[in-house]
């Protein structure tokens, strides 16, 4: 009995075994790759070449300041008028002594030269009188006193050894207002003669 038992133990086994299908798989066939469109590569928009702005603007530079124009001489006093003649035509040879007809006015040109002016004189050396002082810049002296005596309303020049003044061309005056040692020279001291015509 128990072999009988046994044998259909392993009848039914193997009858298990013989109903299980075998299967074998098949190898699988790769996929298909699937066609995916090529990105979409979208350019970063061109922004044209500006030069670069400093933020702070620079503000341009300063010039020096421009020192304020000489004034010159002061014009001439109210009513009267700088010299307007031409030429007089005199032989400048004509020239006795007589009588001055513009001393006041060279007296008053010297004295306002020397308060304008003081840098053109050294007032620690006189000679002569009490404000005939030595002339340090000769130049300007004999440049300007001409200018002076036109303000005054006359003519005037500096003809290298002594001033002419003349407010007609009937007569000059001269004046000699330097001394050789570089001196103001003053009062009747400076008149020299009077030309007929004027030569100037």
């Amino acid at each position: 009995m128990k072999a009988r038992n046994w044998l259909f133990g392993l009848l039914a086994v193997a009858a298990s075994v013989a109903c299980t299908t075998l299967t074998e798989e098949l190898p699988q066939q790769p996929e298909a790759p699937v066609a995916v469109p090529p990105p979409i590569i979208i350019p970063p928009p061109q922004i044209p070449d500006v030069p670069h702005a400093d933020p702070t603007p620079v503000p341009p530079p300063v010039p020096p300041p421009v020192p304020p124009p000489d004034p010159g001489p002061p014009p001439p006093p109210a009513g009267e008028q700088s010299c307007g003649l031409p030429p007089g035509n005199g032989p400048g040879t004509n020239c006795p002594r007589q009588s001055p007809s513009f001393l006041n006015a060279v007296e008053s040109a010297l004295t306002q030269l020397t308060q304008e002016e003081p840098g053109i004189f050294d007032k620690s050396e006189i000679q002569g009188c009490g404000t005939c002082y030595k002339v340090v810049d000769v130049q300007r002296y004999i440049t300007r006193m001409p200018k002076l005596m036109e303000q005054r309303g006359l003519c005037a020049m500096y003809d290298g050894e002594e001033l002419a003044v003349k407010n007609s061309n009937s007569f000059n005056d001269q004046y000699d207002i330097l001394t050789a040692g570089m001196y103001i020279r003053r009062d009747m001291g400076s008149y020299r003669s009077t030309c007929r015509p004027a030569w100037f």
